[in-house]
């Protein structure tokens, strides 16, 4: 079984939409890991797969080139977000790749189910 790791914090309005459409999907080959932070896949090793939302898109995407991805300026430990955990891990080989299926920021919940099928279709292909 593979582990599909669905980011969102149900605290935060807009960040929780990835973990609902993860609770939706109806797999039987893959488990959902609520993950809060990025921390929360140090554990991961070989392909990933990662649900999230993301700003700037405006449509059910999926991304397979975490170089792609912009790296925020760092202060502290705390600062590192998921695109600078992902490039540490494939550096230091622990992760093989990665595909993240990418929801647009601010999907409405009238919308969760259109999203569940194209999330769906997108792991099949995977």
């Amino acid at each position: 079984m593979r582990n599909i790791y669905c980011f969102g914090n149900e605290l935060i309005e807009g960040d929780e939409v990835a973990y609902d459409i993860g609770k939706l999907l109806d797999l039987n080959e893959f488990e959902i890991v609520h993950a809060m932070s990025p921390n929360e896949i140090l554990n991961a090793q070989g392909d990933i797969i990662i649900l999230d939302v993301a700003k700037g898109i405006n449509k059910v995407s999926l991304i397979n080139d975490i170089d792609k991805l912009e790296l925020v300026n760092s202060i502290t430990c705390h600062d590192m977000d998921l695109a600078f955990h992902l490039k540490l891990m494939r550096t230091t080989g622990k992760i093989q790749s990665v595909n993240i299926i990418a929801i647009p920021y601010g999907t409405n919940k009238k919308d969760y189910n259109i999203v569940k099928n194209k999330v769906e279709r997108i792991l099949k292909e995977i």
